[in-house]
């Protein structure tokens, strides 16, 4: 085990076609079911849509697509951990680095649709059940939670 420098994540827009391809291979093999495809999805490069590649050291580990929305909201979308790197807290770096995203564009709370199976790891993470806005249906479990900005939520800052 190297104990040199710690490990380094990074989060930004897949810039290569070898980032691309790894972006969509982690997307297939996690939130797509057999038989879709998302390669060539119009909404991936729509504006305010901002697809994500999450690295370790350089190393592809997951994807997700921060929405920017009309209301100071972000969607946060199509969250996904390569199957290989599941379980090693990569999920909730993501979620930092990706909070941390929205924030930076000006959204003020990050809104998930998440699974029954998944709004737990979502609660775990500083998340909280909100009223459906009819976007989604199908047990999915719209969660929400403010963004913060230098030691207090940013819908405290106007007062």
């Amino acid at each position: 085990m190297d104990h040199g420098a710690p490990a380094t994540y990074r989060l930004s827009r897949p810039a290569s076609p070898d980032e691309w391809a790894a972006y969509h291979a982690i997307r297939r093999r996690v939130a797509f079911e057999a038989g879709e495809t998302d390669d060539d999805d119009p909404d991936e490069h729509a504006p305010g849509h901002y697809p994500l590649l999450l690295t370790l050291d350089q190393q592809p580990v997951g994807t997700i697509r921060v929405d920017s929305l009309n209301d100071s909201d972000a969607a946060l979308r199509l969250v996904a951990i390569d199957p290989a790197r599941q379980g090693e807290g990569h999920g909730r770096a993501l979620l930092r680095e990706a909070e941390a995203f929205a924030r930076d564009i000006g959204c003020r709370r990050a809104v998930v649709y998440a699974t029954p199976e998944a709004a737990g790891f979502y609660a775990a993470a500083g998340y909280a059940e909100d009223d459906f806005d009819d976007n989604y249906f199908g047990g999915i479990v719209q969660m929400v939670k403010p963004l913060h900005y230098a030691g207090f939520a940013l819908e405290d800052a106007d007062g």
